[in-house]
């Protein structure tokens, strides 16, 4: 290997290093009570979750970046049920952020409880979604407006919140992969080959109609996207990156489905 070829790589792993660096800056910035509270998930859990969560969920990636975002992904559900702690249960939309939860439920519930009442103010209650007590549909309408508004972003806006593009992201077969058409949120399975496969199907209730009826946006939210409409704006809203940018050509958002969730 001579001299060009050594510096080529060297700066072809510089430049990955630094892009890493600057996606792990926004994702800790896009909610930072989320952050905040992964930071502090004992390193027990985060050993237990790489040796035992990929034998419930094949193909997840067990490296520094996707702990990261799992990790994130859940303490952010967590923090969306407390924010919709009025409204209803929510729906969990990521299996990988699931699978932090199941891991940990396993090793240490105790531990668990103390560290959602300590973070979260409260313990939310791992149940299956025919469990919820409420329409799956309207539960994960108020895990979006719970994570949208846990970024600083209103739910009538054109991003997806990490919660939501966290399958999509790192590409999880059986995961569920989210994305923005034309202001409604809408899904597809994710496949062996990690990509987003087969029907797409939409969810009312995440639309502005659906989150109306449910209380989950305000009336000047309502009127500003009217006006926005109006005016013929647009914006890209297809899906989002770890950079918490808009990216149309982008395929890691889109899916429906919901294992379980919690809240009262």
């Amino acid at each position: 290997m001579n001299n060009t070829t050594t510096k080529k790589f060297s700066l072809g792993g510089w430049w990955a290093r630094r892009r890493e660096g600057s996606l792990v800056l926004a994702l800790r910035g896009r909610c930072p009570p989320a952050t905040a509270a992964a930071e502090q998930i004992p390193p027990a859990v985060r050993t237990a979750w790489a040796h035992h969560a990929p034998d419930e969920f094949p193909g997840l990636a067990i490296g520094d970046g996707a702990w990261l975002r799992c990790s994130l992904g859940l303490a952010q559900f967590f923090e969306a049920c407390r924010l919709q702690r009025e409204q209803g249960p929510c729906a969990l939309p990521s299996k990988a952020a699931d699978s932090v939860w199941h891991v940990w439920l396993k090793l240490d519930p105790i531990g668990l409880a103390e560290w959602q009442q300590r973070y979260f103010g409260r313990v939310v209650e791992h149940r299956e979604y025919v469990d919820l007590g409420a329409p799956l549909d309207d539960c994960l309408a108020r895990a979006w407006a719970g994570a949208c508004r846990s970024e600083g972003h209103s739910p009538l806006g054109s991003k997806l919140p990490l919660l939501f593009a966290l399958d999509g992201l790192l590409r999880l077969p059986t995961g569920w992969a989210y994305r923005l058409e034309k202001g409604a949120l809408v899904h597809r399975q994710i496949d062996g080959f990690g990509q987003p496969s087969g029907d797409a199907f939409a969810h009312a209730a995440v639309a502005a109609g659906g989150l109306a009826a449910l209380g989950l946006v305000s009336e000047a939210e309502l009127a500003a996207q009217r006006r926005r409409q109006s005016d013929g704006g647009s914006s890209c809203g297809s899906s989002w990156d770890a950079n918490g940018s808009c990216d149309a050509s982008a395929d890691g958002g889109c899916s429906s489905g919901s294992g379980c969730g919690g809240g009262d």
